[in-house]
């Protein structure tokens, strides 16, 4: 992952998109299959012009992203951003998050 700039997830390889994840915040540009949570919780979040549904579609989405210098860096650093939100820290913060708002309010009685 340091030697290169996009990563491309292949249909069906996992549901939730651990590799993409650890692609993005190694600051690849993810290129995936327009479907499953990879798609939906990760990369539509970077941006909708990353999915594909062809293996065209993929190919033209990759040209598109190399051959404009200024795209793959402002890609990058999206990656990298929205990976954050998949960090250990952000899933305790999160939990507590949830777990406070279940709890009852002691100065409601």
């Amino acid at each position: 992952m340091s030697q290169v700039s996009i990563y491309l997830h292949p249909p069906h390889a996992e549901h939730f998109g651990i590799a993409i994840a650890e692609a993005a915040a190694a600051g690849l540009v993810p290129v995936v299959y327009r479907d499953g949570g990879g798609w939906t919780d990760i990369v539509s979040k970077m941006n909708q012009g990353l999915g594909y549904t062809s293996v065209e579609e993929a190919a033209r989405i990759i040209r598109s992203v190399l051959n404009d210098p200024g795209r793959l860096k402002a890609l990058s650093a999206r990656a990298r951003e929205v990976a954050k939100g998949f960090s250990y820290e952000r899933f305790k913060i999160r939990l507590s998050e949830v777990i406070s708002s279940l709890s009852p309010d002691p100065s409601a009685k």
